[in-house]
């Protein structure tokens, strides 16, 4: 989406180039990827964010990561035998180890000898925003995964927004195959196969196989509406994305800012505040126009409670914390003023939530890769004709959607 000249993503979202199924179906060099630098920037203190990065991926990083104070020595160096535990391993050997499904990341981070401070200023804001869970309650399989595919490839979105994945790939079918705008209100069935779908206007359209691409809570929706129920997953977790255009510079680079901060009012606000930011248009400038900034500020959990004005405060409030510009300084003043806001994306299920195995029913481990993850049986369903295309097949990431939609793609034609 196009707001203002901004390219507005539904969310923050990112593409790990490292992603082997995905990339089988994406032309990298037409998507003209736009890359994160491999670092972060920790924010603890008020105003003063601490410089750490991949020195494997960018030797600028190294004397800065040394010096910055984030984590110490110790730590760094364990941060270096992860990395070469994560790319030791395949992807299946990181999403299918059973000891790793049942663990905690907190509780693998501890066995793996990193100290508490490294895991609340680095792990519990980083993997955090990027597992949607700062309380790092997620299995370690999802972390091990997340950390081989960083550290073998980028960080990126292409220049013209994350929307131009989907475009590439619809570009490959036939003309006029694809339909938007045209919600499916149920599934239509004869003679107990699948024989189409209904739309919200009532009408039907007819096709002998149909799957079901979308997420878990709308995938159950439509099971339910020819009673069937489908081994989705109950819990989702959200966040929402507060999107800024400002003549200034307030968190300067392609490195992501991570609020590491105590809540601003003692305990008050720690479930309302922004978890990270980024200056977008320095990662991809064609994300802004000339001469302007486009800043996106991510809060986990779901807010729809919460006004757009309640979001847009606890936003400005924390770039203020966060941006390395100091209280005095006059340009502070654009936080209040020269910052415009250009949208506010609540994603209420950005994610499923993916706990420990001895968390999970088990036919929600079975729907999330518990089995061989390269199997397509895994996308049929009980009802002749319907298959499922998701995530819940593999991992919540793009890849696992790329793998879900392969293996009911493969499903369909066997």
């Amino acid at each position: 989406t196009v707001i203002d000249g901004c390219t507005i993503d539904h969310g923050f979202q990112v593409l790990f180039t490292a992603y082997p199924t995905l990339n089988q179906y994406l032309d990298h060099s037409t998507l003209a990827l736009q890359r994160f630098r491999p670092a972060a920037r920790i924010v603890r203190t008020p105003n003063r964010g601490a410089l750490i990065g991949d020195a494997m991926r960018d030797w600028s990083l190294l004397w800065p990561s040394l010096t910055s104070g984030a984590l110490g020595w110790r730590d760094l160096l364990r941060l270096r035998t992860l990395r070469a535990t994560a790319m030791r391993r395949s992807v299946a050997s990181c999403i299918e180890d059973s000891a790793l499904r049942s663990m905690r990341t907190r509780e693998y981070l501890h066995r793996a000898g990193f100290s508490d401070e490294a895991i609340h200023r680095f792990f519990a804001p980083f993997y955090g925003g990027i597992l949607l869970d700062r309380s790092l309650s997620t299995r370690a399989s999802v972390l091990l995964f997340t950390f081989k595919m960083l550290s073998e490839g980028d960080t990126a979105v292409p220049a013209a927004g994350m929307g131009a994945i989907p475009q590439q790939m619809a570009a490959l079918l036939p003309a006029e195959s694809v339909r938007c705008n045209h919600a499916v209100r149920a599934i239509h069935v004869e003679h107990g196969s699948v024989c189409g779908v209904v739309l919200a206007d009532g009408s039907t359209v007819r096709a002998p196989q149909v799957v079901l691409a979308t997420d878990a809570p709308r995938a159950r929706d439509l099971a339910a509406s020819v009673r069937l129920t489908l081994a989705e997953p109950e819990r989702g977790l959200g966040c929402t994305t507060v999107y800024y255009r400002s003549r200034t510079e307030l968190l300067p680079g392609r490195a992501l800012w991570l609020n590491a901060l105590p809540p601003a009012n003692d305990s008050a606000d720690e479930g309302h505040r922004v978890s990270h930011a980024v200056t977008l248009s320095d990662v991809a400038p064609s994300y802004a126009p000339q001469g302007t900034r486009l800043v996106a500020a991510t809060i986990l959990g779901d807010h729809s409670a919460l006004s757009d004005d309640t979001l847009d405060a606890v936003a400005r409030r924390d770039l203020a914390r966060m941006s390395p510009l100091q209280p005095n300084d006059r340009r502070v003043r654009v936080i209040g003023t020269d910052m415009q806001r250009v949208a506010i994306m609540r994603i209420p299920f950005a994610q499923y939530a993916q706990p420990v195995e001895t968390e999970m029913t088990v036919s929600h481990a079975r729907a999330s890769g518990d089995a061989p993850a390269n199997t397509h049986e895994h996308a049929r369903t009980p009802l002749t004709g319907l298959f499922r295309a998701s995530e819940v097949l593999h991992s919540s990431s793009l890849e696992g959607a790329a793998r879900g939609g392969q293996m009911a793609a493969r499903a369909c034609t066997s």
